[in-house]
């Protein structure tokens, strides 16, 4: 293909380029990091090996407060009584956080450096554009094309150099002629974004669906116990 056909064909995979679906802009990595890399997250990541030695201990309900088992001793006999006793209510509890653990156990292994790293794409940026190297952008720009070439396309038509069938020299020196270092931050921000939105995609929806299961189940003993109190207090 000549050099002409090649432009052309990268003009129309531009003209052709579509604006990603929200899944892509809501569901991702980004959004899972806000709890995946917390304090309270890391805390769960035990569940799965110690904490059924640590809540079914014998003497958990007392630590507990039998999970509003206290609200008894003020519930009227045969008025507002409990939906689901305290054995049920330690499962919800345990099950809720053997899926928040399972779940940041799977972010912590499978999410991106580039999420783990940095705190949003503006503090990637800044913290990679003054050490980055060309060698480094024709691997972002490869992981790019691969994900998403109607973006990469346009690369090509500014910096040629990115592609490795250039001799590395050529991208040093190709490279050095981005004096306002535009180039290396259009490069960066799209390599995070590609990182973000279109890398294990699966993973992102398995994490997400542990997540959401794992808060409904933490959920129940405190609703049910919001009832209780809301039918002694009325």
């Amino acid at each position: 293909m000549s050099s002409g056909d090649q432009v052309g064909a990268n003009l129309v995979q531009i003209n052709n380029w579509k604006a990603e679906a929200w899944r892509f802009r809501v569901l991702n990595w980004h959004m899972l990091r806000g709890f995946g890399q917390s304090i309270p997250a890391a805390i769960t990541m035990s569940t799965p090996f110690v904490g059924y030695m640590i809540l079914y201990h014998e003497k958990i309900e007392n630590y507990l407060g039998g999970l509003g088992g206290l609200l008894d001793i003020q519930a009227q006999p045969g008025q507002c009584l409990p939906w689901i006793d305290f054995s049920m209510r330690l499962n919800f509890v345990y099950c809720g956080l053997l899926l928040l653990g399972i779940g940041t156990i799977a972010y912590r292994f499978f999410s991106p450096e580039a999420i783990k790293d940095a705190r949003n794409i503006t503090d990637y940026v800044v913290s990679s554009v003054d050490n980055v190297s060309a060698r480094n952008l024709r691997s972002m720009y490869a992981t790019i094309h691969s994900r998403r070439p109607e973006i990469a396309s346009s690369f090509i038509q500014r910096a040629p150099w990115l592609e490795r069938k250039k001799s590395l020299k050529a991208a040093s020196d190709g490279l050095r002629q981005d004096t306002d270092g535009q180039l290396r931050v259009d490069v960066l921000r799209s390599f995070y974004s590609v990182q973000d939105r279109h890398t294990l995609r699966y993973v992102v929806y398995f994490i997400l669906l542990f997540y959401a299961l794992g808060f409904l189940l933490l959920s129940v003993p405190g609703f049910t116990f919001t009832t209780r109190v809301l039918c002694v207090v009325g």
